[in-house]
């Protein structure tokens, strides 16, 4: 399997970085949700201040989908818990 890689257009940096998820099957999962440094890799060259900055970038860029899923979440275990009370 080929993996998927993205690029985003740093503002901070002023250029394009590449990076990809580091677990590359969890990225399809629908309910998951990334945590920063621990779930994104960097793959251009970059020094440690300037990952930090470009991880905020992406995890700020993301965060609109983030609190979809999360919401979704919240709704399907709500559903499970008034399934279980009836």
């Amino acid at each position: 399997m080929n993996n998927i890689y993205f690029c985003i257009a740093s503002d901070e940096l002023g250029r394009e970085i590449a990076w990809q998820w580091k677990d590359q099957n969890k990225q399809f999962f629908k309910t998951w949700i990334p945590s920063g440094e621990t779930d994104i890799q960097i793959i251009d060259e970059v020094t440690p201040d300037e990952k930090a900055l470009v991880i905020a970038e992406i995890m700020h860029e993301i965060q609109p989908e983030l609190k979809d899923i999360r919401l979704q979440r919240n709704k399907q275990a709500k559903e499970r818990r008034n399934a279980k009370t009836k």
